[in-house]
């Protein structure tokens, strides 16, 4: 995704009260009952006692779209393994659980496929949920192996994850202005999941690669290409046209408006191409035109098969050449565009006009005012699920500390899990933990005036530990100094 991979390492560094957030990132749904009341309280937890009773609207979705693109994938790919925040988070959040996100992951990717994975994956894995990076990691040869897919977190709302992505250290290259993409939170993950899981199919880009200029545009081949599958698996899914219009508008305005300052780093640097890497406009605009020739519903009835072929055919025609690559990184780094460049970046700024505005006061005030109230508020107001004892009134007043509302978040956990029948039973625990989560995440996607609190709420749900029990500090085992952002 467009700088995703180091936009929201940026955004937490930038925003301390959700740096924690699980300092680790995500519906359909798949028919999961009430938990299953575990055999004896004292049972000894382990991350199977987790995969079995722990079942947010996360991870049910996440399910569903494995089990999709495993029985349609196409032939020689591997199948695709996602790795679960909401378990993972749970399983280390627990006294008994590993002390290192990369032992959490390795537990869960050997109790999910039987697998033991090396030192050198889990820590790339590690290193991605951390920084809470959407992520495809293609560990395929010739059909063997598997495709590990970190996916979009889901305590983040589009418009904070995209924002972090205009961020490069101390330069905000959206500072004064605001999106006009209409892009809903659940679209950007659709999207991100598909982009992700897109890469896992592609057995010819993600295989070639090399340094420098040369490098980016192998690169912009793969990321092209898992643009393109990203959308054809929401327009196979229901969505319109429309979507590819806002896929293009993301990455075109990332790339035009956070060109100069990548280009100002140093030529070695992962980031210096990374403008060139995601201008994906082209390619995509492609797929809507050969759409809109064979009827979209005559698209819909492509197999993946099918679909990667097209994709491939795009990608090989539209993907940046060196000339215009070099045209295009000559702009960025100089502010004047070589003649071969000139229409082509004439296109990229209409579009960024058109995706990203200058801010009115208005929205300028509002947005310092949703800030100040999430990070110095962290986790005020808990949602309840409906139906309960809970789903009215308050667990804390805005006012209120993280360390103050910490408390208060337990006490409604657990008078939601006496409910269920035990509070001290960790499978009702869990199932107030997962209610409480899918709670405020429906919030998240329906009600964007409260998003950066909502997040905040999130936050403060994730590093609980599952058990209910205080931390010490009110952080706890999450504030561990091997797992920091970068």
């Amino acid at each position: 995704m467009p700088g995703m991979n180091q936009a929201i390492r940026t955004f937490l560094s930038a925003a301390p009260s959700l740096a924690l957030i699980l300092i680790l990132r995500a519906g359909g749904k798949t028919g999961f009952g009430v938990a299953a009341v575990l055999a004896a309280d004292s049972e000894a937890v382990t991350m199977r006692t987790i995969l079995r009773e722990y079942h947010t609207a996360a991870s049910q979705h996440l399910q569903s779209l494995e089990a999709d693109f495993n029985a349609h994938r196409p032939p020689g790919v591997a199948p695709i393994v996602y790795l679960d925040y909401d378990r993972i988070a749970t399983w280390f959040g627990v006294g008994e659980g590993p002390s290192t996100v990369d032992q959490a992951i390795g537990d869960y990717l050997k109790a999910k496929t039987g697998r033991i994975y090396d030192a050198p994956t889990l820590s790339l894995l590690a290193k991605a949920m951390n920084s809470l990076d959407a992520e495809g990691v293609v560990m395929q040869r010739d059909g063997a192996g598997s495709c590990l897919v970190v996916p979009q977190y889901p305590g983040v709302s589009f418009r904070t994850a995209y924002a972090a992505s205009f961020r490069l250290g101390p330069y905000d290259a959206l500072a004064g202005k605001t999106v006009a993409i209409d892009l809903s939170t659940k679209e950007f993950a659709n999207f991100v999941n598909a982009h992700e899981s897109w890469h896992c199919l592609d057995v010819r880009y993600m295989r070639d690669s090399g340094d420098g200029l040369a490098g980016a545009v192998k690169q912009n081949r793969a990321e092209m290409f898992a643009d393109i599958g990203g959308v054809m698996e929401g327009i196979r899914n229901g969505a319109d046209l429309t979507l590819i219009d806002k896929a293009a508008a993301l990455h075109a305005g990332w790339a035009f408006l956070t060109g100069p300052a990548h280009a100002k780093m140093p030529g070695d640097s992962n980031e210096h191409f990374a403008s060139i890497i995601y201008d994906t406009q082209d390619g995509l605009d492609a797929l809507k035109i050969r759409i809109q020739q064979m009827g979209i519903a005559n698209f819909r009835q492509l197999d993946r098969d099918q679909l990667r072929a097209l994709d491939y055919e795009i990608t090989d025609a539209h993907c940046l050449t060196y000339t215009q690559a070099q045209a295009l990184q000559a702009y960025y780094a100089t502010g004047q565009a070589p003649a071969v460049a000139a229409p082509w970046i004439a296109r990229l700024a209409v579009v960024t006009a058109a995706s990203v505005r200058d801010a009115t006061p208005a929205e300028l005030a509002a947005r310092k005012q949703s800030a100040q109230d999430a990070l110095g508020h962290l986790g005020a107001t808990v949602a309840r699920p409906s139906g309960s004892a809970l789903s009215d009134g308050r667990v804390g007043d805005t006012a209120q500390t993280d360390q103050a509302a910490e408390p208060l978040l337990l006490q409604a956990l657990k008078t939601r899990a006496a409910e269920l029948g035990s509070a001290t039973s960790f499978a009702n625990q869990l199932k107030a933990r997962q209610e409480m989560t899918d709670s405020l995440r429906e919030k998240l996607l329906g009600d964007p005036s409260s998003e950066r609190a909502t997040e905040a709420q999130l936050q403060l749900l994730l590093y609980t530990d599952p058990h209910l029990i205080p931390r010490k500090n009110a952080i706890g085992r999450f504030a561990f100094a091997d797992s920091a952002p970068n």
